[in-house]
């Protein structure tokens, strides 16, 4: 995700200041909008993360950075990939940015090592068959176990094909030696003792696509003209001894 800027126009209100308040008003101003870039970094839009997306994680609710220039405000959403994909990596197909529209959802990285290994091509996305006794689903977040997705993945790709007591596979499979369970739809499955067949992911043949519902520079502008107004005030009282 790019960059948002919250600008202060200070010219806006120089013609309700005296002499001395206006000598004070750029560094009370600039005062004030850290306070107010800080806020809304680490408390108002997380809380509008909360709001927007069904149990967010902590590392996106804590995703948002911020850095004062002058008088301007910049935030921008952490993109660390040192423990796999950033939070500006998945943030970005339910920002409004570039489209309030529906954008594709991310490429995960279980979807990519499935095209790596040469299990599926690159029409192939694989989503989560929720009703499925075979998912192992997080209650605080409602997703499937980071961990599961790995255990599949070892499974499909590795040279053995167990995990957990189940023999994994996928239909299709563009490797040649890889079992056929007759009649099954398209997807990824495990089986325990040749009849227990359970459905994990089904597979979509378009790229799958995410509604965009995060205002990110909306919510900012909202809040910054919220509470930024009343800090300004303050820093000012403050900056002219009153």
């Amino acid at each position: 995700m790019a960059r948002e800027f919250i600008e202060f126009d200070v010219n806006a209100i120089l013609g309700e200041l005296d002499l001395f308040q206006r000598k004070e008003l750029p560094y009370a101003a600039g005062q004030a909008l850290k306070q107010t870039a800080y806020q809304i970094a680490k408390k108002y839009l997380p809380n509008d993360m909360r709001d927007v997306f069904d149990r967010p994680v902590i590392k996106t609710t804590s995703s948002i950075g911020y850095k004062v220039d002058g008088l301007t405000a910049t935030f921008t959403v952490k993109d660390d990939r040192s423990k796999g994909q950033g939070a500006a990596e998945w943030l970005y197909p339910v920002s409004t940015q570039d489209s309030r529209g529906k954008k594709d959802a991310l490429e995960t990285r279980f979807t990519k090592g499935l095209r790596k290994a040469g299990v599926v091509s690159a029409n192939y996305w694989p989503v989560p068959f929720k009703e499925s006794r075979g998912l192992r689903i997080m209650g605080s977040t409602g997703n499937v176990s980071p961990g599961q997705y790995q255990q599949v993945l070892n499974a499909l790709t590795g040279n053995n094909r167990y995990a957990g007591g189940y023999r994994h596979f996928s239909i299709p499979d563009k490797r040649s030696n890889r079992p056929n369970f007759g009649n099954l739809a398209n997807g990824i499955y495990r089986v325990k003792d040749g009849n227990d067949v359970q459905l994990l992911f089904t597979y979509a043949r378009t790229h799958p696509k995410t509604p965009a519902l995060f205002d990110f520079p909306g919510f900012a502008y909202d809040h910054a003209s919220d509470i930024l107004p009343g800090l300004l005030e303050k820093s000012l009282q403050r900056a002219v001894g009153r």
